[in-house]
This record gives C-alpha cells, sequence and structure tokens, in this order.
C-alpha cells in the first residue's frame, strides 16, 4: 500500500474528475483480492489496507466526494456543508424534492423514475461544470459546483431510494 494514501496513484488513475469508472472498479477489485485478510498472514494490516481501499473507492466513484477530495488535493479550502447562494438552483432543487415527495407519497414509480432521470442529467451538467472549473483553477467556480455536485447526489440517492422501496420495482427499471 503507499504510504501517502494518494487515492489517485493507489487505484493507478490520473489525477483527474473525469476518470475512467471501469477501471476504477477493476483495481479496486484486484486490491481487494491482493489485501484480503485471508490472502495474507498480518490480518491486521490487511483489514486496515481494505477499509482503506473500501474508502478511497467511495471517494473516487462519487462525483460528489471525488470533486471535494480534488479540492483537498489542490489545497483548496472547501466546506461541502457551507450554503449555496445560487438562489434559482435552490428553487430548481425544491420544485425536484417536492415532485419527489408527492411521487412517493402517490408510489408513482414513473414520476420518481422521471425525478431521478431530471437530476442524474443535472448531475451530469454539474459535473460538467466542475470539471471546466477545476481544469481552469477556477477555485470560487470549483467550490460551488462541487456544493451543487453534493446536494445533486444527495437527492439521486433519495430518488435511487424510492424507486428501491416501492412494491413490485424490478432491479431492470433501475436505469436513472
Amino acid at each position: 500500500m503507499q504510504s501517502n494514501n494518494h487515492f489517485f496513484e493507489m487505484f493507478g488513475l490520473p489525477i483527474a474528475f473525469n476518470i475512467d469508472q471501469t477501471a476504477l472498479k477493476n483495481s479496486f477489485l484486484q486490491l481487494q483480492k491482493q489485501h484480503h485478510p485471508d490472502h495474507v498472514n498480518d490480518t491486521t494490516s490487511a483489514e486496515k489496507n481494505a477499509a482503506l481501499i473500501n474508502h478511497a473507492f467511495d471517494i473516487l466513484s462519487n462525483h460528489d466526494s471525488r470533486a471535494a477530495y480534488l479540492l483537498e488535493l489542490a489545497n483548496v479550502d472547501f466546506n461541502a456543508d457551507q450554503s449555496i447562494c445560487d438562489e434559482s438552483f435552490l428553487m430548481q432543487m425544491m420544485a425536484h424534492r417536492m415532485d419527489l415527495e408527492d411521487a412517493i407519497l402517490e408510489q408513482n414509480f414513473e414520476q420518481i423514475q422521471e425525478v431521478g432521470m431530471q437530476v442524474s442529467k443535472l448531475l451530469s451538467d454539474i459535473a460538467e461544470q466542475f470539471d471546466f472549473a477545476y481544469l481552469n483553477q477556477d477555485w470560487p467556480a470549483a467550490k460551488t459546483q462541487a456544493q451543487k455536485l453534493k446536494f445533486l447526489s444527495n437527492l439521486h440517492k433519495d430518488c435511487m431510494c424510492a424507486l428501491i422501496q416501492l412494491p413490485n420495482h424490478s432491479d431492470d427499471d433501475l436505469y436513472v
């Protein structure tokens, strides 16, 4: 294991927002197998390594945490819990949240799925904006987009949870 715990290095990935998710997953599986307590003599060390590998994978596999991690690596002071000042974005998020809550109350699978797709599209758009700001070292814009990514990621997770919790759902239907 690398002593500096650099997550991108750990998985053999370039330091970038847009990463190859398949390569990340493959490296993750390989590292998990290599450091599994059943395959090494020092189980305490193996358990620590496995925990670090899991944590690093969680960070890099999600837009919001990967953005925050990149800002940390760039020594940019960032607080993901700081208030977002973009009123139109907040109004849009409130509308999506209300649409989701209505759909959940009505147990309307299609409406939940529609909200999820809209949020997924917004997540993709904001991810592009973060990447642009990050590459151009526009730290104020990158921080704002990272905050939005956190907000959208949480809303997207709520959509996915709502879909899973509906009676008579099929995992094949979860393509949001």
